[in-house]
């Protein structure tokens, strides 16, 4: 999700955070980062709290592409 989007939605990671909870943030200039958010994706997977039809699972992984894309 953009910046911008995740500050604006009600219902975002960002803002559903409790005050006390640590966040880690990937930025879409890193070239890690879409292998760690298909990495996190199979493991919510693997550990039985996501199917792979989850919404959850599928706007990282389109989130993951997008990162990809824009690096072109």
């Amino acid at each position: 999700m953009r910046k911008q989007d995740e500050l604006e939605d009600p219902g975002s990671c960002w803002n559903k955070a409790r005050d006390h909870e640590m966040l880690f943030v990937l930025l879409g200039r890193d070239k890690c980062a879409p292998a760690t958010i298909r990495f996190w994706c199979m493991e919510r997977i693997r550990k039985g709290k996501n199917k792979n039809t989850d919404l959850q699972i599928q706007e990282a992984l389109q989130c993951a592409d997008a990162m990809e894309r824009d690096w072109l």
